[in-house]
């Protein structure tokens, strides 16, 4: 058994933080290194965390956010 916690199934490597950053407040730290110097989290087999923000999740916001605004737009548009 490795010290290194394996990805979830399912999950693409870019969207976690890289092994060497704490999964709480992002500060770099050692392999090796069971808590954080920063936070003072444990890190004895925990996981890197996933981003917050993935780029389909930005770009259907942005999607979203154009189709209301072309609704609006079409019933003003209309009511005149």
């Amino acid at each position: 058994m490795s010290a290194v916690p394996e990805q979830p199934d399912g999950f693409e490597s870019e969207r976690f933080l890289a092994p060497g950053e704490c999964p709480l407040c992002g500060t770099p730290v050692a392999d090796v290194t069971e808590r954080c110097p920063e936070c003072g989290m444990d890190l004895a087999g925990v996981p890197p965390r996933p981003v917050a923000y993935s780029r389909t999740a930005i770009v259907l916001t942005i999607v979203g956010f154009a189709i209301v605004y072309l609704v609006i737009l079409l019933a003003v548009v209309v009511d005149s």
